[in-house]
């Protein structure tokens, strides 16, 4: 069997408290299932995080072994009105709000020395474009929230810095499935022009120098 051209790492969560139902889970089960990366040689390499600090990095150190080309990360933000395509990760952590293993970080930063922000690693406008292609609202971001989501994006880009070549990396906020007219469907279609934008934007990165932002 050939090498695939680009290797693509999806994930996102489980539920947690207040968030019964994640969507950000289903987006991802769903694109496991489709035959159409397969089929372009894209191997797509899916996990779905326990919404808790420790787990969740852990099971992203395993997606990170896999050397990806593309990493792309899907989060429901409660009160969004459309889809956030996060161009910012900051080091800081909810001292407030526990996971769901109920535990509640006691310091602000997530590393000690690490740095206050850290920007998107990828087009982060060409992959807006690609979400609003589908048909659906999208827009650019700079507040990932305080709690996992910016936790799981701030250490994506800090375990993958040193890498060569470091993998793009992109963290997508979705709205709750059924607000304001995001059907489940509607969200599912917009993961996968994600996935698809990814992809091609890491083929292109082998041989174009890359331009974040």
């Amino acid at each position: 069997m050939n090498s695939p051209r680009v290797r693509v790492a999806v994930a996102g969560f489980g539920p947690f408290p207040g968030v019964p139902n994640n969507p950000s889970g289903e987006i991802v089960r769903a694109l496991a299932k489709l035959q159409r990366f397969r089929a372009a040689n894209i191997a797509l390499d899916a996990a779905i995080f326990e919404t808790a600090y420790g787990a969740a990095e852990a099971a992203l150190e395993k997606l990170i072994a896999k050397k990806p080309d593309a990493i792309v990360l899907f989060g429901v933000a409660g009160v969004a009105k459309h889809i956030r395509v996060e161009t910012i990760a900051r080091n800081r952590a909810s001292v407030l709000h526990p996971d769901h293993a109920r535990f509640t970080p006691r310091v602000r930063k997530l590393v000690a020395d690490g740095a206050e922000r850290i920007g998107v690693r990828g087009p982060a406008m060409r992959m807006r474009a690609a979400i609003r292609g589908t048909g659906a609202k999208a827009g650019l971001s700079i507040d990932a929230g305080g709690y996992l989501c910016n936790a799981v994006f701030y250490r994506a880009l800090t375990m993958t810095a040193a890498l060569t070549p470091a993998p793009l990396t992109f963290f997508i906020h979705v709205p709750p499935a059924g607000a304001r007219a995001f059907s489940m469907k509607m969200l599912i279609r917009a993961g996968e022009a994600a996935v698809w934008a990814a992809a091609n934007e890491a083929l292109k990165a082998r041989f174009v120098p890359r331009r974040d932002g």
